[in-house]
């Protein structure tokens, strides 16, 4: 129990740590509102499953060894990114030209969260380095120590994102003086950016 404490405390503070989901949580939050940034959460935690499933089964480790694997999904990843960025700078001038403003659809906002996660090769090895520091008993599989730990992991990573989302969106009305499309579309760029050479 102390090592499955220790893990949920370490999860928390690393999901708190300044990073891409955290900001990106934010600028959502912040441009498109707390419905939006929920959306976008749940593709984050769906990704976030599709990772644990691939430590379970041992895939996280084989992407590890093949480094060809993560420079493609780094190139897709940036690719991706840049192409968001882009479209959310847009969609910035064409309201600040008073032009008609469009907004994603949800659907949209949950395809961004999971593509974001999934297509991120250093969710997965960091999966893979993290989680056997907190393997818990001798009498259970690793697999099942494995999918426990990245129930954990979501859990407390979807509450947190959400108290993050909730309060960024009720100073909402304080950053409308900022440009959020622009910032968020840089936000996106960065992080095709620091994805392809980070």
């Amino acid at each position: 129990m102390e090592v499955l404490f220790s893990f949920l405390i370490a999860s928390v503070l690393l999901t708190l740590s300044p990073g891409p989901d955290l900001l990106m949580v934010i600028g959502q939050s912040i441009e498109n509102g707390l419905r939006a940034a929920l959306i976008f959460i749940l593709g984050l935690m769906t990704g976030l499953c599709g990772h644990t499933l691939l430590l379970v089964v041992g895939w996280a480790q084989f992407v590890g060894e093949q480094p060809q694997i993560i420079s493609i999904m780094k190139g897709i990843g940036f690719v991706y990114f840049s192409f968001l960025g882009w479209k959310s700078i847009r969609r910035h001038y064409r309201y600040k030209f008073n032009e008609s403003e469009i907004l994603p659809p949800p659907k949209k906002h949950y395809v961004q969260g999971l593509l974001m996660n999934l297509i991120n090769p250093k969710v997965s090895l960091f999966f893979w380095l993290f989680f056997p520091g907190f393997l818990f008993t001798n009498d259970q599989p690793i697999a099942f120590q494995y999918a426990v730990l990245g129930g954990l992991f979501l859990l407390q990573a979807f509450l947190v994102f959400s108290v993050v989302a909730y309060f960024s969106s009720t100073v909402k009305a304080f950053f409308n003086r900022y440009p959020m499309g622009l910032i968020n579309g840089v936000l996106w760029i960065g992080l095709g950016v620091y994805l392809l050479f980070g």
